[in-house]
């Protein structure tokens, strides 16, 4: 249409401007929801915060306020709505619920973590595990990938967690692709899962939770809740000395490694890489 008939439109009552560029019928009245979708859609904007709590649904959020994220330094303002910018946006990949793109839920917790209170953030926690629209491992793992770029919220997330679960509340298969999501998202090479270690003769040596087969690198992962008793404890290192004496490099690491300090763990990981590297090539 041109901009002469738009503004006929607009002029006679049939349209009305919604936001720069999106215009709502004057049949459909205006809502909390259409404000949100017209401010998505001119702003190239997602729906965050509460606005995408009360979309999922999260228990405890009603749709009552706009609030969008938006990338860093596309935008100055937005009238009508709480506008948050984000330099993490290539974190996740927006969904659309009632055909509102809106942030994921594991997003949407960290988001919430900055701006409400510790109280509602365990209740919002509680909710989304409840329902069954989270895991732990999910939400472990949005906190890593956020945290180790020094995220606001990811602190009050963090303790929220702490206080319920920790790496006894985990399954060891999923720490291992938390820990390979991890390094993947650094940048790293995926690493192999539950991979078999043998000599050059073929025998078998021992298995590890991740490896770099074209780096005799192995990670193993250390936990309480697998390793609390004398006889496991001397096991493991019997078969770590029997990996390392087969020509492999074994890093150790424990969830505090993981959960807390997850990028001193993908900086040891690189230097062991390269070290091997730099071993092929002599």
């Amino acid at each position: 249409m041109t901009g002469r008939q738009i503004e006929r439109l607009v002029r006679s009552g049939v349209w009305e401007r919604a936001a720069w560029g999106v215009y709502r019928h004057e049949a459909v009245p205006s809502t909390v929801r259409s404000r949100l979708l017209a401010l998505c859609m001119a702003h190239g904007a997602v729906a965050s915060h509460r606005s995408a709590a009360a979309l999922h649904p999260i228990e405890g959020y009603r749709l009552d306020r706009v609030e969008v994220v938006v990338p860093s330094g596309r935008a100055r303002s937005i009238r009508g709505a709480r506008r948050y910018e984000s330099s993490q946006m290539g974190l996740f990949k927006p969904v659309e619920r009632d055909g509102i793109p809106c942030t994921p839920v594991g997003r949407t917790v960290i988001d919430l973590a900055a701006v409400v209170s510790r109280r509602q953030l365990d209740r919002t926690v509680d909710a989304v595990l409840r329902d069954g629209q989270q895991r732990l491992s999910d939400l472990y793992g949005v906190l890593v990938s956020h945290a180790r770029r020094g995220r606001r919220g990811s602190d009050a997330l963090r303790a929220s967690l702490a206080e319920r679960f920790d790496d006894h509340a985990v399954p060891l298969s999923d720490w291992s692709r938390m820990v390979a999501d991890l390094l993947a998202d650094a940048g790293l090479e995926p690493p192999a899962l539950e991979h078999r270690v043998c000599r050059a003769d073929g025998a078998f040596v021992a298995q590890v939770d991740l490896a770099f087969p074209n780096h005799r690198v192995a990670i193993e992962l250390d936990s309480a809740r697998w390793h609390d008793d004398r006889e496991s404890f001397v096991r493991d290192r019997r078969r770590r000395n029997e990996v390392t004496l087969a020509g492999w490099t074994v890093l150790n690491f424990t969830w505090s490694d993981y959960s807390e300090h997850p990028a001193s763990l993908c900086e040891a990981v690189a230097q062991a890489l390269a070290a091997a590297e730099a071993n092929f090539c002599q």
